[in-house]
């Protein structure tokens, strides 16, 4: 899961690096409040948790997908109905991100 925000003042992303997987995790991790500097234009802000959005890590997914191909084409060799079920882990990985992000997306900390 990325954490990203918006710079008010060039519009682009601006990353988050933590491995907060919730926003009081990231609360007690930053602050309610914390400072952000832009990457594009250098300008820094203050943000408040809640400003904060999660976005599914592609590279998860695609370490997801991976892993299904190769024990696929190992348990095809092998065990030849068990291949196919190997399948659904890259469905397992995509649900474990969507819903992840989903509840750091829903969950917002009351202001003070």
């Amino acid at each position: 899961m990325n954490l990203y925000t918006y710079c008010k003042s060039c519009k682009s992303n601006i990353n988050i690096k933590s491995s907060a997987s919730t926003r009081p995790d990231l609360q007690m991790e930053k602050g309610e409040e914390f400072n952000v500097n832009c990457q594009n234009c250098g300008h820094v802000e203050k943000k408040y948790v809640n400003d904060i959005k999660a976005e599914s890590s592609k590279i998860v997914m695609f370490i997801g997908l991976v892993i299904a191909i190769l024990a696929t084409i190992i348990l095809w060799i092998s065990f030849r109905g068990i291949a196919l079920a190997v399948l659904v882990i890259p469905i397992l990985f995509w649900q474990q991100q969507m819903s992840a992000t989903k509840s750091f997306n829903s969950y917002m900390i009351r202001r003070k």
